[in-house]
Order: C-alpha cells, then sequence, then structure tokens
C-alpha cells in the first residue's frame, strides 16, 4: 500500500507498506505524473517501510522503464531531489543502487529517517532558501506508517 502526502509542498512524502501489485506500481507512476504536470520544483522522501515494499511485482520493470522513458525530462527539471529510506537490514543492498546517477538529480538512500531528512534540509532545501520543518516530516511519516 502506499500513501502520499503533499501537504508539505514542495516536499511529497511517499510511504509504502507491504508487497506492491503492477497496479500499485502504475498508480505510483500516475502520482508522479501528476506531481510533474504542476511544472514546480518538488522534493521525494519515499519511505519503505518494510522490506516487502522494495519488491517489484511481475511487469513492473517494463512499465517503470516506459514510464521513466518518457518522464525523464521532466524529473531533471522539477524534482530537486530524492531522499529514499529503507530499513536498515536492506540499507547495505539498495544503497548500491545508483539512484542519483539514475534519475539525474540529487539523490540518496538511508537506513533511517533523520539522515534522510537531514540531508533533504543540508542538500536541496537549504541551498535553494526554503523552508524546511523536519519535525512536520517527520510527522507526516509517522501519520502514514500507523495508518497500515
Amino acid at each position: 500500500m502506499q500513501h502520499h502526502d503533499l501537504a508539505h509542498w514542495p516536499l511529497v512524502v511517499s510511504v509504502s507498506t507491504g508487497a506492491p501489485t503492477l497496479a500499485d506500481t502504475q498508480a505510483f507512476s500516475q502520482a508522479w505524473d501528476e506531481w510533474l504536470a504542476r511544472e514546480q520544483p518538488f522534493a521525494s522522501l519515499r519511505v519503505f517501510a518494510d522490506a516487502a515494499s522494495l519488491t517489484h511485482p511481475p511487469g513492473a520493470a517494463q512499465h517503470v522503464k516506459q514510464w521513466f522513458g518518457r518522464q525523464a525530462p521532466a524529473i531533471r527539471d522539477q524534482v530537486m531531489g530524492m531522499a529514499n529510506v529503507v530499513p536498515p537490514e536492506e540499507f547495505e543492498r539498495v544503497s548500491r543502487m545508483n539512484i542519483e546517477k539514475l534519475f539525474g538529480v540529487p539523490a540518496a538512500t538511508f537506513a533511517d529517517l533523520p539522515s534522510a531528512l537531514a540531508w533533504l534540509r543540508d542538500r536541496v532545501f537549504a541551498p535553494r532558501g526554503l523552508p524546511f520543518d523536519e519535525a512536520v516530516a517527520t510527522a507526516a511519516v509517522q501519520g502514514k506508517t500507523n495508518a497500515r
């Protein structure tokens, strides 16, 4: 299951729990289409709440590849940064993927929320002179993970 919180725009908070279906993957790319359609810079904080949320259902790789092929220019133009939080036991495996190179925007993977928030504050928001409230972002994540 995926929950998105845009209440703190330009920060988009997404929390994923459990194994996604192909429909979940398609809904996630549709959500990104809507955010990119705003034509406004934003940053993404994506939290994978459990190991299952990191799995890819059959057909997802092809769907994502096609979607990314369409949206890569908009992503590079509008996304200020991407921080992904994964369960600590998955960090070593997942951190081998170079998401910054893949997406062409500042991006990093973290094993805990405070590190991801500090990175977003220091690397994404502060250099642009944008306010960033870590407490509000933490509450948004906790609200989504507790809503399961």
